[in-house]
């Protein structure tokens, strides 16, 4: 009867420690992105539905268009794109941003740009302190420059007096050294295709 009744305890035990090893993680993760930390940024890798490495075709074709109607790609063989939703445009109760903007390689998000007027950087910046924790990181203390790093993304926010309009930059690492690598690889392509070309 004894032999029986210590079975169950271990039996018992077991699997309160299954329980516990089970919603470990789950807890883990759910304290580490807590709003208000730079975890949460990383959480969220980028702003809204724009997250940053996925491909724009998920996106609904009717909010984009191309920014200031230009469809060339740029130096770095990148689109430029506006999306337009009204719901993403609106901060809070009185904070609207003025555009958003996305730049893709390959059809996938390397930039989330969040354009605003100069007169809600501090309201913007609040924000983001809020939702992100203290900058992780700027270049001095007389620019309007703060930066939040994390392993997979960056976000920089970036105002000046003498300008109207502000700007945060949601930025992919991962996209930026694809972009990179693919650079360096078209480089050693054309260089050896040059080399070719003169034997």
């Amino acid at each position: 009867m004894k032999a029986k009744h210590n079975t169950q305890i271990y039996r018992l035990v077991g699997g309160l420690f299954l329980l516990i090893l089970s919603v470990t993680p789950s807890l883990v993760w759910s304290q580490s992105a807590v709003n208000g930390s730079v975890e949460s940024l990383k959480a969220n890798n980028g702003f809204g539905n724009l997250v940053l490495g996925h491909n724009i075709t998920e996106l609904p074709a009717q909010n984009l268009t191309y920014l200031d109607g230009d469809s060339r790609v740029d130096p770095d063989s990148c689109l430029k794109y506006q999306y337009n939703d009204d719901k993403l445009l609106t901060l809070g109760d009185s904070l609207s941003l003025d555009a958003i903007g996305l730049r893709t390689y390959q059809n996938k998000i390397v930039n989330v740009y969040l354009f605003f007027k100069m007169q809600d950087a501090y309201k913007v910046l609040s924000n983001f302190l809020n939702a992100y924790g203290p900058c992780t990181s700027r270049p001095d203390a007389y620019s309007d420059i703060y930066n939040w790093d994390t392993s997979q993304l960056s976000l920089s926010l970036r105002y000046q007096v003498k300008t109207e309009i502000g700007v945060a930059i949601f930025t992919s690492k991962e996209m930026e050294n694809t972009m990179a690598a693919d650079k360096y690889s078209q480089s050693l392509k054309t260089s050896y295709q040059s080399i070719s070309a003169l034997q």
